[in-house]
């Protein structure tokens, strides 16, 4: 991450102050009409971007910071196409962060992703600062694999997909943590989000529908996680927070995907594989010294109405320490998420429902499982796709959503905390590309 300021204000901002940002990013695009890829021999700037926004109410957690989120990001692509088709480009991302909530507000700018790649017959290769994969690999993701991604929220940014990071923003921090550091379980493979500086190599698409990953990582040199919404002045809560994840070097992650089409069903099978050697040196009584996570699913669209998906991870391969605190052994992180949309018209209804389950990362390891289930529905109202006109394609999109969640948190067999609650939210998102 790359942050170019970051200003806590003791008044209230509104949220307004992303969707500002985002109105600008429009100005700044119109000169760049034209979406169309270049022809040979020619240079060509694509630009996307998007600006959401949101506001949520808690229950169940008297200190829980109920308000109001917002963001915008733009991302430029100058390009250039030789005369034998092979398109070099570089990518870049520049994003902004608005929250609201009493008695502080906060916003924050930052390039979250930077990269240079090469698009051709061999493939795509990347390198630079961005997550672990490209986007095209599975469905509209943000830049990972995943099967599970309700259709229901917003596509970037904070979303309400497992481990999207949106729902808890309005959650007391220590909560929201414990719950953030469990939920890529069952969602996808560790370090997917991870944007330090890598390479990677995407393998075209084969006639029979196999196309693979894989990207190295020297060292994460960048902290993961999702911005609170009470910005400097989270409230904690009863409940200690995760520590932050601790370097880790040589990251491999590798992946695979199978995709059938007809007219009738569009099926995407695929699993992904990360190895990491982990610096644990500040967590306390932790002995792990590597990772290693595997993650698959499965997800199938029926006639572009019905989305089905299934997925689940498994950290157990990770070495560990035989007991925790020499009170029990090591739990083994595993999660499954299992989700379903339908799609009519401009309306989307659908939900998942996701458990996991891990020691958690604290100065004392308890074993944490969450089991969380989020209901929403959109509804998508640019039907034209034609706001800005000049070749950019706009999508409008109301969104509602309740989150329910049931935490458990076990030391001992007389220290368990339980806690559990919802966070009702709405929410508007614009986009374009």
């Amino acid at each position: 991450m790359m942050p170019f300021y970051f200003l806590p204000k003791a008044s209230r901002l509104p949220v307004t102050l992303s969707l500002a940002a985002s109105l600008s990013v429009l100005a700044l695009s119109r000169p760049a009409a034209a979406q169309s890829a270049a022809a040979p021999g020619q240079f060509a700037l694509k630009v996307s971007g998007y600006g959401n926004a949101s506001g949520a109410a808690t229950g169940s957690q008297p200190d829980a910071g109920g308000g109001g989120l917002g963001e915008a990001e733009v991302e430029l692509t100058p390009q250039y196409r030789t005369a034998s088709g092979t398109v070099l480009a570089i990518r870049g991302v520049a994003n902004v962060q608005g929250v609201t909530s009493d008695p502080n507000s906060a916003y924050r700018a930052s390039i979250p992703e930077v990269s240079l790649f090469a698009i051709g017959d061999f493939g795509r290769i990347e390198i630079g600062e961005r997550a672990g994969f490209p986007q095209s690999l599975v469905g509209f993701t943000p830049s990972e694999i995943a099967f599970t991604t309700p259709g229901f929220g917003p596509e970037s940014g904070a979303r309400l997909d497992p481990n999207g990071g949106l729902p808890t923003s309005f959650l007391p921090r220590g909560l929201a943590s414990r719950i953030n550091s469990l939920t890529y379980l069952g969602y996808a493979a560790r370090f997917y989000n991870d944007a330090s500086p890598k390479i990677i190599y995407l393998t075209p698409r084969t006639r029979s529908g196999f196309y693979g990953a894989i990207s190295y990582t020297p060292s994460t040199v960048r902290p993961t996680g999702f911005t609170l919404a009470d910005g400097n002045s989270v409230r904690s809560g009863d409940l200690e927070g995760a520590i932050s994840p601790p370097r880790s070097h040589d990251v491999v992650q590798a992946a695979l995907v199978w995709n059938h089409r007809t007219e009738a069903l569009d099926l995407s099978i695929g699993g992904t594989y990360s190895h990491a050697n982990i610096d644990a040196s500040i967590i306390p009584n932790s002995q792990r010294r590597s990772s290693d996570s595997i993650s698959g699913g499965l997800s199938a669209t029926i006639r572009d109405t019905w989305s089905l998906g299934i997925s689940a991870t498994y950290d157990g391969l990770s070495r560990s320490p035989d007991p925790i605190s020499g009170v029990r052994p090591a739990t083994r992180p595993f999660g499954v998420v299992a989700s379903a949309d339908y799609v009519g018209g401009p309306w989307t209804v659908g939900g998942y429902y996701q458990h996991a389950t891990a020691d958690s990362q604290t100065l004392v390891p308890a074993k944490d499982s969450v089991d969380i289930g989020e209901f929403g529905v959109s509804y998508l109202l640019d039907r034209n796709h034609d706001l800005l006109g000049q070749g950019f394609h706009t999508d409008v999109k109301l969104f509602a959503s309740v989150y329910l969640y049931r935490f458990a948190s076990d030391a001992t067999d007389t220290d368990r905390i339980r806690q559990s609650g919802q966070v009702f939210l709405t929410g508007a998102r614009f986009s374009f590309y």
